[in-house]
């Protein structure tokens, strides 16, 4: 009697490099198209449908910014939501360093695909050498994520906590951290101003002071204006870029005293502070006064040290000192007058 043996195909578990680097473009492609959207594509829209013309520019501005605030709170709820459902060692790490290559490829490949000698091969051409190059990078940096010792750096970078708000000891030297802290912000602050002051990121008193990338080979004439497809990235640059700058600065102010390794070294900077024996008030300006008192009798004595021995050296019967001195200082005088 013959028994028919039933094979079974397992199915082989992904590799944590595999998997890592799926989830991350998938995080990174959310992340881009997002922003793109609630930075770019709705204040574009919203200016379509609601003209300064026909609304009040202030009270359409506002509305806005409530629009954006509310999207943007809902984008991030459903982002930490999805990477909630889908946890991987670096994953955030990962969708980080995903969106800053995929930005990078996007970059390049708009700028190779507007280049006026790319577009002198014609649309066929150039719309297949641009497609071949997105296609390389994307693979390239694919490749790269599969790569082992990517997978660690992911892991440990987001290890040291800069995705996450989880707090690092956070009994242990809270003056001196709260004393970084306040240093980073008025740093960053004071940059801040100075690019608003030089107008570093332009304004809008000559138009439209927005951030888009002109879409390769879709530039055609309407009638006789030339007229092309826009991708919106930033609304009003000389605006929004200083409220992100300014939400970065907060969260890199606080995330980098939690650093583990920066963490430790500001705990015990503390501690070596608290070991110090502070002087009384009374001591410390008795000791001010006797400072004080012997660097003027220093510089007292220094000095008719150093008009006597011009007087012994220059006189004529020493005649070591032949310079002039007086004839020396009206000479300084012309030069700085003329």
């Amino acid at each position: 009697m013959s028994v028919a043996e039933q094979t079974y195909s397992e199915r082989l578990p992904r590799s944590p490099q595999a998997h890592l680097a799926g989830s991350s473009f998938v995080g990174a492609i959310y992340v881009l198209a997002g922003l793109v959207l609630i930075f770019g594509a709705l204040p574009a829209a919203w200016e379509e449908l609601f003209p300064h013309a026909v609304v009040n520019e202030f009270l359409s501005g506002a509305l806005l910014i409530l629009t954006s605030l509310l999207a943007l709170a809902a984008y991030f709820y459903v982002g930490y939501r999805l990477e909630k459902a889908n946890e991987v060692r670096g994953l955030r790490a990962g969708i980080f360093v995903a969106s800053v290559l995929l930005y990078i490829i996007a970059s390049v490949c708009f700028s190779f695909g507007n280049l006026s000698g790319i577009r002198e091969l014609g649309d066929a051409v150039g719309i297949f050498l641009t497609a071949g190059l997105a296609i390389g990078l994307l693979i390239a940096a694919f490749r790269l994520f599969l790569m082992p010792g990517t997978y660690a750096t992911l892991v440990s970078f987001e290890e040291q906590g800069w995705f996450h708000a989880t707090t690092f000891k956070p009994s242990q030297g809270r003056k001196i951290r709260r004393a970084t802290i306040l240093g980073i912000l008025v740093l960053g602050i004071c940059g801040i101003i100075t690019l608003i002051n030089h107008r570093s990121l332009g304004s809008d008193r000559l138009g439209p002071n927005d951030w888009y990338w002109q879409i390769p080979f879709t530039d055609n004439k309407v009638g006789e204006i030339p007229h092309a497809y826009f991708l919106p990235l930033l609304h009003k640059v000389h605006v929004t870029v200083p409220l992100i700058l300014s939400v970065l600065l907060l969260w890199v102010a606080w995330r980098i005293v939690n650093w583990p390794i920066f963490a430790d070294f500001l705990i015990a900077t503390e501690a070596e502070i608290n070991k110090v024996s502070w002087t009384t008030r009374k001591r410390l300006f008795q000791d001010t006064i006797v400072v004080l008192v012997t660097v003027v009798i220093l510089t007292t004595f220094l000095f008719a040290i150093d008009i006597l021995w011009i007087k012994v050296l220059s006189h004529p019967w020493v005649r070591v000192l032949q310079v002039d001195i007086r004839a020396e200082q009206m000479k300084q005088q012309e030069k700085t007058q003329w």
